[in-house]
């Protein structure tokens, strides 16, 4: 028998970390190809319906199976991303967990918007129990906070908002929920439709601001003590159970189901198609998009001093839902295992961007 030395170990380690991460390479280049293909065949789909639709049956059967890529929620409850904005519409604000959304509630709040989200069933305020939609304001210190009487962050809250007829009330100016699937087929309609907004940020930032944030956030449902203390490798392998969240939740999974690259594609047509795109890492020029399409006036003295309020030198200071945490770089060994371990969102969220790009000068033309 042959005795390895410490040198010949140290080689083999060097050379399985070396692999490791090769392979990781390969996984991440396979699902941007794959993406890649499906962007060229969904234009290839927008060209030949727009230019063709009178060609052979084969190419309109093409363009039918992009259609289908949309689940009927998405193709008869909401507003194509296209379609200029109007009042006929409610705007649906898909609040993604550690991705910005606490920050966009706060701005709309202050800036006099009725809002439908988790405040507006608290017990505490008694309209919980009523019967139909009411606009109250929960505390008298701050006249310009205004809710409607539903949950809309739950699924029960959700099922309680469609019978008592949230959006036909008219009543409610934004929705916010962190079921984008569940409240869009319930809370819309062909007759009522929305329109969905939303902030994105990087998986691999997401997931570390949540690891850490839901140590402290006592007052978080999803608060988890048993974490402190963990390496965020052990936490990424073992521990976290919404790997691939966005593609989870648009496809309507829960965070145990398992989902490829079918669902990634179906993900990546619901958001070019029905959703107004916006980016933390950019979130002031997000929210001046945002607000075009909500036809907000940036220009009255409100919205000037709610915008200075979250985006101006006192930011950092209100937005209390942040935390302050150890950051996990790109190249690191800790960053690349929760990019693997989240590779379908990686390739959306790359998909997003893009997308974040190419909107801007289709919502600029709305605002003139």
């Amino acid at each position: 028998m042959v005795n390895l030395t410490q040198e010949d170990h140290d080689g083999r380690r060097h050379c399985n970390a070396e692999w490791t991460k090769r392979r990781r390479a390969v996984i991440i280049v396979a699902l941007l190809l794959i993406s890649a293909f499906v962007a060229c065949v969904s234009t290839f789909i927008i060209v030949s319906t727009q230019q063709h639709s009178y060609e052979h049956p084969a190419r309109r059967a093409l363009a039918e199976t992009g259609a289908q890529l949309l689940p009927p929620w998405a193709q008869y409850n909401l507003v194509d991303v296209k379609q200029r904005p109007s009042s006929a519409e409610t705007p649906l604000f898909w609040h993604v967990p550690k991705s910005g959304g606490t920050t966009a509630k706060r701005l709309y709040e202050c800036m006099g918007q009725t809002l439908a989200n988790r405040l507006g069933a608290d017990p505490r305020f008694g309209h919980d129990k009523q019967d139909e939609i009411v606009v109250f304001q929960p505390f008298s210190t701050a006249p310009d906070m205004k809710f409607v009487n539903v949950d809309t962050t739950t699924k029960p809250g959700i099922l309680r908002a469609e019978r008592l007829g949230l959006v036909p009330s008219r009543k409610a100016d934004m929705i916010f929920s962190s079921d984008v699937n569940f409240a869009s087929q319930h809370l819309f309609s062909p007759q009522y439709k929305g329109r969905i907004y939303a902030f994105f940020r990087n998986p691999v930032d997401r997931c570390v601001s949540k690891f850490y944030y839901l140590q402290t956030a006592t007052w978080e449902r999803t608060y988890r003590p048993e974490w402190v203390g963990m390496s965020i490798t052990d936490w990424a392998t073992n521990h976290n159970f919404d790997e691939n969240f966005l593609v989870k939740k648009i496809n309507g999974k829960g965070l145990a189901d398992p989902v490829d690259e079918k669902d990634l594609v179906v993900a990546k047509e619901i958001v070019r198609r029905r959703f107004i795109v916006g980016l933390m890492s950019d979130m002031e020029e997000s929210v001046r998009r945002f607000n075009i399409m909500l036809g907000i006036d940036r220009n009255t003295v409100k919205s000037k001093d709610c915008h200075n309020e979250y985006f101006g030198d006192s930011m950092p200071s209100k937005n209390t839902n942040s935390n302050s945490h150890p950051e996990v770089t790109p190249g690191s060994h800790e960053y690349d295992v929760i990019a693997e371990r989240n590779a379908l969102d990686m390739v959306l969220y790359k998909y997003i961007q893009f997308l974040y790009s190419e909107q801007r000068s289709m919502i600029d033309s709305y605002a003139v």
